[in-house]
């Protein structure tokens, strides 16, 4: 809405340049003048960029805590890593959509839930460890 104002305000006083103007010449330069200083406006996208910046932040929270479970094999962590990455593209893709502030702290709170919810089973590990423990209870069965 503040930049929506900042264009009314330039097209105005470069309208009113061009009024003012006594030549073709200087009819021109503030048409030109005028153009310039509307199409410098450019509003920041500072709610995007910063729900934008709180899903890097999530994401990188999460793979660092896949990185440190050692119950993971390297394939379990880079499967699960990548759906961090799927998770936090999704959700710059909903912020980039949002029409609103509202909508963009929605997609923002569900990107971050999303990538947060993410808990790569143990499998290969614990399937290791329970074929072992089989092995042994019909050992000690044997025994």
């Amino acid at each position: 809405a503040a930049a929506k104002s900042d264009v009314d305000t330039k097209a105005s006083e470069a309208k009113s340049a061009i009024d003012s103007a006594t030549t073709d010449a200087g009819v021109e330069t503030a048409k030109t003048a005028g153009v310039d200083s509307i199409s410098a406006i450019n509003p920041p996208a500072t709610a995007k960029d910063t729900a934008k910046s709180a899903i890097d932040t999530a994401a990188a929270a999460k793979k660092q805590e896949i990185d440190n479970r050692k119950d993971l094999t390297d394939e379990e962590k880079a499967a699960a890593k990548s759906d961090v990455d799927t998770k936090a593209s999704e959700a710059k893709s909903a912020i980039d959509s949002a029409t609103t502030n509202a909508g963009v702290e929605t997609a923002k709170t569900a990107g971050t839930e999303s990538i947060s919810s993410v808990n790569p089973p143990a499998t290969a590990k614990d399937t290791a460890k329970s074929a072992i423990d089989t092995a042994a209870a019909a050992k000690k069965q044997e025994i």
